[in-house]
């Protein structure tokens, strides 16, 4: 007979925002098994018992997770003109320009409205660059490969997590040391320019997701412990580090820092 949903309007449960980048890569490898889960093994575009819009709002939603493969298609263009010579396209660079531009520029308005122009380049950048998340997530349905359940972390992650940004580190090498035999080879000329502006792109949109991998500093706990304490001779609080705040105890500082 099946389920019905009925709409709750009270808080039931709170989902946790991943915090560090591990916490998000298992967040997003969770996420785009279970939906492609669906699809490849539940197949809803037949499953009794769901409308034709159900139907479709399922594959919808685990379609977001094929992108991956386009991500990987569009930016392996550039490296195999500037390794081989071939170009994808029998095109001139500003009837492409004339195709591309419009569609890039149609495509961040859509986005732009459909989330209250709360879009942001770095969302894009996360978006795009989770490519190999989702072709390994792909990789695992279709082998129907076990994998462990990674809930999200509680508290944040510290950690190198560079190895998780490998691919995008091989494809800022490729891709420079790509535009060096391309100029070699044919000099400045249209194509090359071209190519080496849409691999530049490519890159620009990895750097935020790379920059979050990054290992970070770890601060002592005194650095981070904000005391409030009376400033001599003033009617307003100031606010001193943790260290600070042991001195003026101590007696050891007597002036306001």
């Amino acid at each position: 007979k099946g389920w019905r949903s009925v709409y709750i309007p009270q808080v039931l449960a709170c989902g946790l925002a991943p915090e560090d980048f591990l916490s998000y890569y298992n967040q997003q490898f969770r996420w785009a098994r279970g939906s492609l889960e669906v699809v490849f093994r539940y197949n809803p575009l037949f499953s009794k018992g769901l409308s034709w819009g159900q139907k479709i709002q399922y594959l919808a939603s685990a379609s977001y997770y094929l992108s991956g493969a386009v991500v990987l298609s569009n930016a392996l263009l550039p490296l195999i003109f500037f390794y081989t010579g071939l170009t994808p396209l029998d095109i001139s660079t500003m009837s492409l320009a004339a195709i591309f531009l419009p569609y890039i520029f149609l495509t961040v308005v859509v986005l732009r409205l459909t989330s209250n122009s709360a879009y942001t380049f770095k969302a894009l950048s996360f978006s795009m660059s989770s490519f190999p998340i989702h072709i390994r997530a792909i990789w695992a349905v279709a082998l129907r490969k076990k994998t462990a359940f990674a809930v999200t972390a509680k508290k944040k992650v510290q950690g190198n997590f560079l190895s998780l940004i490998i691919p995008h580190l091989v494809y800022i090498a490729l891709a420079t040391i790509g535009i060096v035999i391309a100029i070699s080879r044919q000099g400045l000329d249209a194509e090359v320019l071209t190519n080496s502006a849409w691999a530049a792109f490519n890159i620009s949109i990895f750097i935020p997701f790379i920059n979050a991998a990054l290992p970070r500093a770890t601060t002592s706990p005194d650095s981070k412990v904000i005391s409030v304490l009376p400033a001599k001779n003033a009617d307003t609080p100031v606010l001193v580090s943790g260290q600070q705040a042991l001195e003026v105890k101590n007696g050891q500082n007597s002036r306001t820092n």
